[in-house]
């Protein structure tokens, strides 16, 4: 079987980029598919995380982002000049790899797969979630109209796949096939757990608006006031990095930023517990990093939070954004080291649900599924 799947960049030492390579690792190492992976602004950045040698990768040279350095007249003749290319590169590939299964992980290249697709089966991945989608694309009476045309295109694809049963609930009131298919997380194999005396709290995941950096400063204020002797570990990159940095200075209040690491394993292991204030978070994948590690783990509700954790049992999920309540959960875990130790444990048997082995066989027969079907209505 020959899938296809197209991504804008690989660049970024993101929760969903590391998710990307590895399935496209295991569908190739695996199962034995001809999988073929196309970019379209990678340019000169390295990929952060390895792709397998049976993996064949091709960026497209787009570069769409560049428009944005120029004034609006410039990028406008820019952005059609750009989607022109785009599709002319997308259906050279297309018409040369003849894939069985096109894969999207997002909705940007929907419009141009729809067209150029051909034969191939078309499948949409919703990684950032139907409400986030709605709310970001609302914004605007423009881009309100924009959505209710990408819905209608979402609708015509021959599969979307959500994070969590939840997600795919209000999908399916624009989609009439919808499955569920959770994000496999690399889990702990380092044969080390936390022992969960260390007196540090940790953060991963980007420093930007979706994080809610703000918030996690607040409890942080509050905490420390309680436990000075705690720190915060928080690594990352992103837009915020420098207004964190300014803010921690002006705070003294024994944060430290690290930079990404490929051994975010290790980090786990010399923390005591993992916090995240995400506004929205469609699925938590750093959670279940850290409960694999032995972390119990205190998250703001969403979507993905509400999968992953059981409140009370292997972490705590605050509702209502309350940052009081949130500082309240993290000091609760502080003193109580016994607590700290049953939400580990359990943290650890929960995690491994997401293991590449569990969730991948679904991929596996979602594709033969719908290779199958496809061929029994063509013999009809």
């Amino acid at each position: 079987m020959t899938i296809v799947f197209v991504y804008d960049t690989l660049a970024i030492w993101g929760g969903i980029e590391r998710v990307f390579t590895e399935k496209m690792n295991y569908f190739a190492r695996v199962f034995g598919y001809d999988v073929y992976v196309l970019t379209t602004n990678q340019g000169d950045h390295p990929i952060p995380f390895p792709l397998d040698g049976r993996v064949h990768y091709e960026d497209l040279h787009i570069q769409s982002h560049l428009q944005y350095r120029y004034s609006f007249l410039i990028r406008y003749r820019m952005r059609f000049s750009k989607n022109r290319l785009l599709k002319r590169r997308l259906k050279e590939k297309i018409e040369s790899i003849r894939p069985d299964i096109i894969v999207s992980t997002t909705s940007r290249y929907i419009p141009e797969l729809l067209q150029l697709k051909g034969d191939s089966l078309l499948i949409a991945e919703s990684h950032s979630g139907f409400d986030h989608v709605k709310e970001f694309e609302s914004a605007t009476w423009w881009q309100k109209l924009e959505m209710n045309h990408l819905r209608t295109l979402l609708g015509k694809t021959d599969v979307l796949v959500s994070l969590t049963e939840s997600d795919a609930a209000k999908w399916r009131t624009v989609h009439p096939c919808v499955e569920v298919i959770p994000n496999i997380v690399h889990l702990n194999q380092t044969g080390r757990y936390s022992s969960l005396e260390e007196r540090r709290v940790i953060f991963v995941g980007r420093f930007c608006r979706q994080k809610s950096i703000p918030d996690l400063l607040a409890v942080w204020r509050i905490v420390h006031q309680r436990h000075p002797d705690w720190r915060l570990d928080m690594y990352g990159d992103g837009e915020y990095l420098e207004m964190l940095q300014n803010e921690i200075k002006s705070m003294d209040a024994n944060i430290t930023v690290h930079e990404p690491t490929l051994d975010i394993m290790e980090k786990y292991c010399e923390s005591s517990m993992l916090v995240l204030t995400s506004l929205y978070e469609p699925f938590g994948l750093v959670m279940v990093e850290a409960m694999s590690c032995g972390l119990p783990v205190v998250s703001f509700e969403s979507d993905g939070a509400e999968q992953i954790l059981m409140d009370g049992d292997n972490g705590f999920i605050v509702k209502d954004r309350n940052i009081e309540a949130f500082a309240d959960r993290v000091c609760r875990l502080i003193e109580d080291q016994p607590l700290r130790q049953q939400m580990g444990k359990n943290g650890i048997l929960s995690s491994r649900r997401f293991s590449a082995e569990q969730v991948m066989p679904r991929w596996k027969d979602l594709f033969e599924t719908i290779v199958r079907e496809r061929s029994s209505n063509k013999k009809d």
